[in-house]
């Protein structure tokens, strides 16, 4: 059994650059807020080499030539969303809706039908382009570890299984969503990746960071199962 997870980067800002071709290769920053109280909460990587940085008011963005804003769209984002799962069940029917910016498609007995594993992600892969979406797209036999190496990882990555601590172990922390405290006290220990992470003496990380540090240390070494 093995299970895609397929992930939208940037989700904010594809939800609206798919409604409005003309924003396609440009630097784009989404703000939100109660005038005059706006400020960014989502940028593309052009935007964030330029400068812009989330929680940036919208005046302060605004001085940064070359710099798309546009306002936050829920109906933009609500419209991305349904066309992600249509991408899903346009293979499968057991499509797991995981995130508003991600899915897991569970590809059990689709091999007969679409081929390989890498060839059924490459063909969600150009689905979604023509969908006006760009994807990372992973497979792996566990969930939550396509879901992480779909958060890490460009393009399309297949993850064989042992392979899992392996091939996660290169990402960076924020990867596993872990709270702002927690990511915090890990980075003033240097533990920056999730390799690093799993090589943690997990008692030692319960004991002063409680079971949410055993979870994340679990997910970290992809031997959390579901």
């Amino acid at each position: 059994m093995s299970f895609a997870a397929i992930h939208i980067p940037d989700f904010i800002v594809q939800a609206i650059v798919r409604s409005e071709l003309s924003l396609r290769g440009l630097a784009v920053a989404i703000v939100e807020g109660t005038p005059p109280l706006w400020s960014v909460v989502a940028a593309n990587p052009p935007a964030l080499r330029l400068g812009i940085e989330l929680g940036m008011a919208k005046s302060q963005a605004a001085q940064f030539s070359g710099v798309e804003i546009r306002h936050r769209a829920p109906a933009q984002e609500k419209a991305a969303h349904e066309a992600l799962l249509d991408l899903g069940w346009s293979i499968s029917p057991r499509v797991e809706d995981a995130a508003p910016d991600t899915i897991i498609v569970d590809l059990s007995g689709l091999n007969a039908l679409f081929g390989s594993e890498e060839k059924i992600a490459q063909g969600l892969a150009q689905r979604a382009a023509r969908l006006g979406l760009s994807t990372r797209i992973a497979v792996a036999a566990g969930i939550e570890v396509a879901i992480l190496a779909a958060r890490g990882c460009p393009g399309v990555t297949i993850i064989a299984p042992g392979e899992e601590a392996m091939r996660l172990s290169v990402l960076p922390l924020h990867t596993l969503h872990p709270s702002f405290e927690f990511l915090e006290t890990l980075t003033r220990w240097g533990v920056e990746t999730c390799g690093a992470l799993a090589a943690l003496p997990v008692i030692q990380l319960s004991e002063r960071l409680g079971q949410e540090g055993v979870r994340l240390h679990t997910l970290a070494r992809g031997a959390f199962e579901r």
